[in-house]
């Protein structure tokens, strides 16, 4: 389909979006799930992020949408099937490739590390089942709070470029360095918890009208974490990016005067 759009979700996505709600039965996220021609995935170690978190309504939220196939969720075997039917032999040197890229995205030696047995295998030689064997060693070992998810997000991003030789959109983090780690890969759009509501408006005509419930809703979260501006860009040639009030924000994108970045960032227009 000409007009296909692939979507990738993260973790931190997910639960701040579904803590956005108008009531029990109307959160914020199942808007971004109905919008038209999207096909969401996600990698099996958001769950894991997921219950993490220690909240069970956005893990249950999450597997009803995979039992109901909304979202499709991949594992490292099926991203190296999907690399496998590109390159061929090269499947499992191209998945060190992309985590390395992954890891790099995030913070300089990272993967020398975190990923002890991956670094010392020649993925050239080595056999699909101690390849798996040996990187789920090391997922094990780097536990949590290390940003796992987020790394096996991109390491998925670089594989559904690949498949589907088009860029992808991410619905990541609010974090700029978060976002800032998907901008630096290439291939991806990035669509923040704030650039969502210009997304909806784009996407299923989402009025002001519509957006009201779930703009207090957000603004409640953010004023329970003393955030009372958010940062837009201006139309200056120095492309600055200044402090916003968050509720002359919302209203100047239902205005029409605020658009979306591939970064994630809005701007003036």
């Amino acid at each position: 389909m000409a007009n296909e759009k692939y979507a990738l979700l993260d973790t931190d996505f997910i639960s701040k979006m579904h803590l956005i709600r108008k009531d029990d039965q109307n959160k914020l996220i199942d808007k971004i799930m109905v919008m038209p021609n999207y096909t969401f995935y996600c990698h099996e170690q958001v769950s894991v992020e997921l219950l993490r978190h220690n909240t069970v309504g956005p893990l249950e939220w999450f597997k009803g949408k995979v039992k109901s196939k909304l979202i499709y969720l991949y594992n490292d075997e099926m991203i190296l099937d999907e690399l496998t039917a590109i390159y061929g032999d090269l499947a499992l040197v191209m998945y060190v490739d992309m985590l390395k890229t992954a890891c790099d995205a995030y913070k300089d030696g990272y993967f020398e590390e975190n990923f002890t047995e991956m670094s010392k295998i020649n993925a050239l030689y080595v056999g699909r089942t101690e390849f798996l064997e040996k990187l789920t060693l090391d997922c094990e070992t780097i536990g949590a709070g290390k940003n796992l998810g987020e790394l096996k997000s991109y390491v998925l991003l670089q594989a559904l470029n690949m498949k589907f030789g088009q860029r992808v959109y991410v619905f990541c983090s609010d974090d700029k360095n978060a976002r800032n780690g998907i901008v630096a890969m290439g291939g991806a759009n990035c669509i923040s918890v704030l650039f969502s509501f210009v997304r909806l408006q784009k996407e299923i005509h989402f009025s002001r009208e519509d957006a009201e419930p779930y703009i207090k809703s957000y603004m409640s979260c953010c004023l329970g974490k003393n955030q009372t501006t958010f940062r837009i860009q201006d139309t200056s040639k120095e492309k600055r990016m200044c402090k916003v009030p968050c509720e002359q924000v919302f209203d100047e994108i239902f205005a029409g005067k605020i658009d979306e970045m591939r970064t994630g960032n809005l701007k003036y227009i």
